[in-house]
Parts: structure tokens; C-alpha cells; sequence
């Protein structure tokens, strides 16, 4: 997924993702992401997922066989198929509410052919935090098809914030909502 009018689906260009090592979560395969302890770690997590503690700060569930993968734009699980995909990264300006990094990546996305944002609205982040969703589908070039997202910003805590995304096509709406929810349920910032 490169830049241009198919680009990464969070690529806000004002909400920066955060840097570090990369690691293979836990789950099928090998591992050097270091488990933390965190309430989510005792999470339930449905069948057909499975809990990662990543090392880029946080904790959650992910769909078995997804792959990640780390860019500049966050860290990425994608379906094997690689037409579905769930992105997290920290959001890093400061001062910027959650509302305002997915109204901002609105406008970035607006470019894509035929973008169309479907809704954005106050939501609860994991543990109660202030946040804020933002559902929009477009015509992807690089797969060929409708996709349809849910982005979902929110702080925690400690104050920093994050932003968990899911997209597919969109004919599998509203799976996408689906795997959002189990992931922000199991969702757990770690140091």
C-alpha cells in the first residue's frame, strides 16, 4: 500500500506514528515482542483470535493468521488474502483530540477516487477514554474494489493516544466493525 490515491488508510499526515523496534507478536509463530502485564492481558479473546502484546505500546486481539507488519504509518495486521487489514499507531501531536486526528485523516483520505466519509461521532475508548469513530469507504486502486473502514482515535490514561483501524472490502461490512470491537475490548497500552 503506497502513497498516492490508493494510500495507507491512516496515513493522516498530521498524526504521526511512533518509532521503535520491530517484533513478530505472539500467537502462531515465533515471538520477540516482550509480554507485559497489563489488564488486558487477561482479556477473554474469542475463538478465531488471538491476544499480541506488541512492542510498540500496546496489547490486543487480532485475527488468527494475520501478519504484521510495522511502516512508517503504524503497525499492521493484514488477512492472509491481504484485503482486509487492522492498523494501530500513537497518535503524537500534541494538543490534538482525538475528534480533530480522524477529521484531519478525512481530509487526508479525502483524495482517494471516490472517498466518501460515512459518519464520524464520539465513542468510548477501551476503558472508558474519551474518543471518536470515523467510518468511510472508497474505491482502492490496489485492490480493485470498494473498501470501507472504521477508525477509531481515543487517549488512555497515561495520556497518550492511539488510533486502531480496520478495512476491507467493503462487501464484508460489517465485519470490519466486528474485528474493531473484539480489538478494542482486548485493547491495553503497555510501557
Amino acid at each position: 500500500m503506497g502513497r498516492g490515491p490508493d494510500a495507507p488508510p491512516a496515513g493522516r499526515p498530521t498524526a504521526a506514528a511512533s518509532s521503535g523496534p520491530t517484533a513478530v507478536p505472539t500467537g502462531a509463530g515465533a515471538s520477540t515482542a516482550t509480554p507485559t502485564a497489563d489488564p488486558s492481558a487477561t482479556a477473554t479473546v474469542p475463538e478465531g483470535y488471538r491476544l499480541v502484546h506488541d512492542d510498540k505500546g500496546f496489547t490486543l486481539a487480532v485475527p488468527d493468521g494475520w501478519r504484521r507488519d510495522v511502516r512508517s504509518t503504524g503497525v499492521f495486521y493484514t488477512s492472509p488474502d491481504t484485503r482486509s487489514l487492522l492498523q494501530v499507531f500513537q497518535i503524537t501531536e500534541p494538543d490534538l483530540t482525538p475528534r480533530q486526528a480522524l477529521e484531519q485523516a478525512s481530509q487526508g483520505l479525502s483524495g482517494n477516487p471516490g472517498y466518501q466519509e460515512l459518519g464520524i461521532a464520539p465513542r468510548r475508548g477501551p476503558g472508558g477514554t474519551d474518543g471518536a469513530v470515523l467510518t468511510y469507504a472508497y474505491d482502492s486502486d490496489r485492490l480493485g474494489l470498494r473498501v470501507q473502514a472504521v477508525d477509531c482515535a481515543f487517549a488512555v490514561p497515561d495520556g497518550r493516544q492511539f488510533a486502531v483501524l480496520v478495512l476491507g472490502p467493503e462487501s464484508d461490512w460489517p465485519r470490519q466493525e466486528t474485528i474493531q470491537r473484539i480489538a478494542l475490548e482486548s485493547f491495553g497500552p503497555s510501557a
